[in-house]
């Protein structure tokens, strides 16, 4: 890109490195932080599946790629975690979030999905695109952070799928205010 991030007109991420690990702070090891990861993809499927379930053509197909992202999201994390733990079964929620299902951010999906209701398509566009980037750049962390080659490949592949999922949603939101 000619003029390197200087000429950048997109979304950027803002504040400290750390802040993308709050959720991880208490991860005692690399199977928590599959598990933690599990746990926000299944939200988020969740989110997208009652958004998809609103929504009616290109939307709802648009949603509902989303909802067959994240499944092969949480099977990619399945294979990750039995390699990791040696266990075959899904990963259980970290200690601590207890029967709540939480979205990439930390927001409750209750209150994402109040929030939600009766919303114009941009705005929950642009409240998928801060879950995507939030997914993003957990997953590069985590590639940076988890000890074995395989892994980290694999977390890079994740990142690499939720790149893409950035691109999609903003596209669509470009075509929706006309610029795309």
């Amino acid at each position: 890109m000619a003029g390197g991030i200087n000429a950048w007109n997109g979304l950027v991420a803002a504040g400290a490195y750390e802040a993308g690990l709050a959720y991880f702070s208490r991860a005692s090891g690399a199977e928590e932080l599959i598990a933690l990861s599990f746990a926000l993809e299944e939200g988020n499927r969740a989110f997208y599946e009652r958004i998809a379930k609103e929504a009616s053509g290109e939307d709802f197909a648009f949603f509902h790629s989303l909802v067959l992202a994240e499944e092969r999201h949480k099977d990619t994390l399945r294979e990750v975690y039995a390699r990791s733990s040696g266990r075959e079964e899904e990963p259980a929620p970290p200690e601590g979030m207890g029967a709540v299902t939480f979205l990439e951010g930390g927001i409750p999906i209750g209150d994402a999905l109040s929030w939600a209701r009766g919303k114009p398509q941009g705005e929950i566009l642009e409240f998928a695109i801060a879950m995507e980037a939030n997914s993003l750049d957990r997953y590069i962390k985590m590639g940076r952070a988890i000890g074995d080659e395989h892994s980290k490949e694999i977390f890079r592949s994740l990142a690499r799928e939720e790149q893409d999922h950035l691109d999609r949603t903003t596209s669509l939101l470009d075509r929706l205010h006309g610029k795309g």
